[in-house]
């Protein structure tokens, strides 16, 4: 089932932007040891993906983006960009899952590695207003193939949390939205870091990375002019 961005939008917001689109759109590329990335579009769209932890709607919303290795790395961290909306910031988050998955004929499958990571990801302010966010975890071997990637932060409602848009990719997200999941007909922003691998075992099943309808909007969340 396709979710039409903007369906269920009952708040936005426009923000004005000081500083030139060149200077952060690509955001979070050129981490150290990168071998993945799709830089963020500059648009300022964000998708809900969210485990509300006061509001009482629980993990409501998950969004799921794709990539595609053509060697065997071993990963060792995640990089995103993302927000908030409905209203916008502050937001208090407390931890993240990070999980990923194996490709089912173009959706997410079944989990290969699953973390959950106490605190805000080292939330940093971008000159944009959105905010990127890393985590580092003990490398896991992936093997050549299309995987997929969910963050989903620990955050009470109000506000919510959403992953910024990507210009980059092959045009095909994922996201679930009260139980309701389809195609996102977008890309999102994020990069991954890793060595080369020689060897080609699969990863274990469910690897540890970290320790450890009221106002809702489900896709777009606020446009920046």
């Amino acid at each position: 089932m396709k979710l039409r961005r903007g369906s269920i939008l009952l708040c936005a917001a426009m923000f004005l932007v000081a500083s030139s689109v060149a200077g952060w759109a690509q955001m979070p590329c050129g981490v150290t040891n990168e071998i993945y990335c799709q830089g963020e579009d500059g648009t300022g769209n964000l998708f809900a993906s969210q485990n509300d932890t006061t509001g009482g709607f629980g993990n409501f919303a998950t969004v799921f983006e794709n990539f595609t290795f053509t060697s065997s790395w071993d990963v060792q961290s995640f990089h995103w960009v993302g927000g908030y909306f409905n209203p916008g910031p502050p937001g208090n988050i407390t931890a993240w899952t990070l999980t990923f998955y194996n490709d089912a004929g173009g959706a997410p499958g079944n989990p290969i590695a699953s973390g959950v990571f106490p605190g805000n990801g080292g939330e940093t302010l971008l000159p944009d207003g959105l905010y990127v966010y890393w985590l580092y975890f003990n490398s896991f071997t992936m093997n050549a193939g299309t995987y997929w990637a969910s963050v989903v932060p620990d955050q009470g409602f109000p506000p919510q949390w959403g992953w910024a848009t990507s210009a980059q990719g092959d045009g095909h997200g994922y996201q679930c939205f009260f139980g309701a999941c389809g195609d996102t007909n977008i890309d999102f922003a994020f990069a991954i870091d890793g060595v080369a691998h020689n060897a080609v075992p699969e990863p274990s099943s469910m690897v540890l990375l970290g320790t450890g309808l009221l106002g809702l909007a489900g896709a777009i969340r606020r446009k920046l002019s």
